[in-house]
């Protein structure tokens, strides 16, 4: 249910970046729709873990740089893209290092700037 009130605690910027959601059954390749230091939301295209599952995800941030982080499932649903219909997930960081968190703000600052 949308309320309509934003309860985000960090902004979120539209990035692309391709990832990979590690379960123990399988790696589901994906790409973020948005990001923030606190977490994003995914485009995939398989059935994903449930709500409130913790798994791996590895974040390319650049084409050097994959980001492990750790995730909790928060929602799922729907998303239009490129005028396509997508499963989506949003997900919270729930371990993440202080370096990779430092990235993903520059980038989510970067993009305000631009």
């Amino acid at each position: 249910m949308n309320t309509g009130i934003e309860r985000r605690r960090h902004p979120r910027a539209p990035l692309a970046l391709p990832v990979v959601l590690m379960t123990p059954q399988v790696a589901i390749k994906g790409k973020t729709v948005n990001i923030s230091v606190g977490g994003l939301a995914l485009l995939l295209f398989l059935e994903t873990p449930k709500i409130g599952d913790e798994f791996q995800i590895a974040l390319k941030s650049s084409e050097d740089h994959e980001m492990p982080v750790t995730c909790e499932k928060v929602w799922s649903g729907s998303i239009i893209y490129d005028e396509s219909v997508y499963n989506g997930i949003g997900v919270r960081f729930t371990k993440i290092s202080t370096s990779d968190r430092e990235i993903i703000a520059s980038m989510v600052a970067e993009y305000y700037l631009i």
